[in-house]
């Protein structure tokens, strides 16, 4: 909650940065300087570069009106090119927030994280490199990056926050790392591309809206190491299909209001396409309220055989339509 209502007053100070005159501009802007002790930074005017070097983290920054913003924040909306060297371990919160014109960032291999909203609303950035270093990807940290060309992540990444490529509208296949046990909540949501999605095999986890109005999404297989998961992942989705395996324990609404979760609201995010939802787990313990609700009359629920009764009291607790038919799955 904190990081939305810091979004929001960020946002807010954009639009009257926006409409301030030019003429009551009260600094000259400085091409170089100081963040801490042992960071230095530099904008190169002729190439639109900015570069940062030294050793450590970069420092956290909020734009929350009262906070001195960073020098170098004088060219975000000039700068191009990032460039962070070899030494540089962390890049703050909203280090580079709203850099609107960055095409390219270059990223060091002594970097283990990126902090939350780093690169978030940078609408130009296409090329990033991801080291092998990194471990962990913040809430937000790509958010709204409408054109990132990314696929896949470093194999040592153990965390992706919340949101962290939630409406970066390029990417069509992404592929999570081995390391990622939990799914967090809209980290590819609104991706509107996106088309097929591998999840870690170690993944225990699917949170509320992680792949929410992905209107392409055709291919996601969920491991059979997941065990709880949340049905809002999935709303507005193209899945014709979701399969929850058999060691599933758990199954969630997601979605913070509890409303029901496939049910259209002011016409936005209708799940079109889906036809069958199976569960394969006979170890389900819990169905929250409204988890299956709002689903189309032409989807078929299919459970295992043995718990079938025990199933459909379940689900018709949790508030499944009773014109939603519900099915025994087929032995293999």
């Amino acid at each position: 909650m904190k990081v939305r209502i810091r979004k929001t007053v960020a946002i807010i100070l954009c639009i009257c940065m926006c409409v301030t005159p030019l003429s009551i501009e009260a600094k000259t802007k400085k091409t170089s300087g100081k963040d801490g002790k042992n960071i230095t930074w530099n904008y190169d005017k002729q190439t639109k570069t900015l570069t940062f070097s030294g050793s450590g983290p970069i420092s956290d920054f909020e734009m929350d009106g009262h906070s001195a913003e960073p020098g170098w924040y004088d060219w975000s909306e000039k700068a191009e090119h990032v460039v962070i060297e070899e030494g540089i371990t962390v890049i703050g919160e909203m280090a580079l927030y709203h850099f609107m014109n960055v095409k390219s960032v270059k990223l060091p291999e002594t970097l283990t994280e990126i902090k939350c909203d780093a690169f978030e609303y940078n609408l130009e950035l296409k090329n990033i490199n991801l080291p092998e270093s990194l471990k962990t990807i913040g809430e937000g940290a790509f958010e709204l990056c409408r054109k990132l060309e990314i696929s896949e992540m470093p194999k040592n990444v153990k965390r992706i926050g919340e949101g962290a490529f939630e409406n970066c509208q390029t990417i069509k296949k992404f592929t999570f790392p081995n390391n990622v046990r939990k799914i967090e909540r809209r980290v590819m949501g609104d991706n509107r591309n996106l088309q097929d999605v591998r999840l870690s095999s170690n993944a225990t986890r699917i949170c509320g809206g992680a792949f929410y109005n992905c209107k392409k999404l055709k291919v996601l297989d969920i491991p059979k190491s997941v065990t709880r998961v949340a049905m809002s992942a999935f709303k507005g989705s193209g899945l014709k299909k979701i399969v929850l395996p058999e060691n599933v324990k758990r199954i969630d609404n997601g979605n913070e209001d509890g409303r029901k979760v496939f049910k259209k609201r002011y016409g936005l995010l209708p799940t079109k396409n889906l036809r069958v939802i199976e569960i394969h787990s006979k170890k389900v313990k819990k169905i929250e309220k409204n988890s299956f609700g709002g689903l189309s009359r032409k989807v078929v629920i299919k459970v295992p055989k043995s718990v079938k009764k025990k199933y459909i009291k379940m689900l018709k607790k949790s508030g499944l339509s009773k014109k939603i038919r519900i099915k025994a799955l087929k032995k293999k």
